[in-house]
């Protein structure tokens, strides 16, 4: 087992195992699954794909050929296929390998033609109409005086 893996290969596919046999992820959390949730499930969706392979301790110095890198940055950009997907799709141990291979091969058109999550820039503008929405709905009324009548 690597230094940087949390469970052997075995551990793993039992908690995948028990995982696709309807356990929930809280009660494997409580059997002793030291994963977070988003990564156990990249791990589930790759075994269900490749098998008990893609768990085996990537090669460190794995060698992917130019044509196959350029491939997968145009099925990322043309296709729309979501890093994560070709990931898994391909079984790449890391979505950072792949974001890197859309940067270098296309210019870092990723960046300037498509946006997986265009919301988040909209972020700002909203949370500055809102507070100014709420300045204004605070402003203070003005207060008549009327005589108190005493009995």
């Amino acid at each position: 087992m690597y230094s940087n893996m949390k469970h052997t290969v075995a551990e793993l596919e039992f908690y995948i195992l028990q995982y696709l046999e309807g356990m929930t992820f809280p009660m494997l959390k409580n059997l002793g699954l030291q994963y977070e949730n988003t990564y156990f499930l990249f791990e589930v969706r790759l075994y269900q794909r490749h098998g008990i392979d893609s768990l085996q301790p990537p090669n460190k110095h794995q060698h992917y050929s130019t044509e196959f890198r350029e491939q997968v940055a145009q099925e990322h950009l043309v296709d729309k296929i979501s890093i994560n997907e070709l990931a898994i799709k391909y079984n790449i141990p890391s979505q950072k390998t792949i974001h890197s291979w859309i940067l270098k091969y296309t210019n870092g058109g990723e960046s300037q033609s498509y946006n997986s999550k265009p919301e988040m820039y909209l972020m700002k503008g909203k949370n500055d109409l809102r507070r100014k929405s709420l300045k204004s709905n605070l402003a203070v009324p003005s207060i008549k005086s009327e005589p108190i009548e005493l009995l």
